[in-house]
């Protein structure tokens, strides 16, 4: 009986180190790599603090900008990722100010 429950109490560590480490793994960024670090550093993206509402008008302008690289479906999905893994008003956010 105790062994059982010493393997148990391994197997709950291993288990919250996994799921520790997975909330703590970035983000995947393949989305911006795709359309916007041809004219923008990927770091300078990440690390731009601004809610969903101003990203929506920077894609916006970006749209406008080059329209030929940056659909309107581009657009949506671009700030679909943004707003669940950067804006400060999205939930993405909100965890990693939770991990600090």
């Amino acid at each position: 009986m105790g062994r059982l429950i010493i393997f148990i109490g391994l197997l709950l560590v291993l288990l919250s180190g996994f799921v520790a480490s997975a909330a703590a793994a970035p983000v995947d960024t393949a989305l911006l790599k795709h359309k916007c670090t041809d004219c923008h550093d990927l770091d300078l993206i990440l690390k731009k603090q601004a809610y969903t509402a101003e990203w929506e008008e920077i894609l916006d302008r970006m749209v406008k900008y080059d329209s030929g690289e940056i659909s309107q479906v581009d657009k949506l999905m671009v700030l679909k990722f943004i707003r669940e893994n950067l804006a400060l008003d999205g939930p993405g956010a909100k965890a990693r100010r939770g991990q600090k």
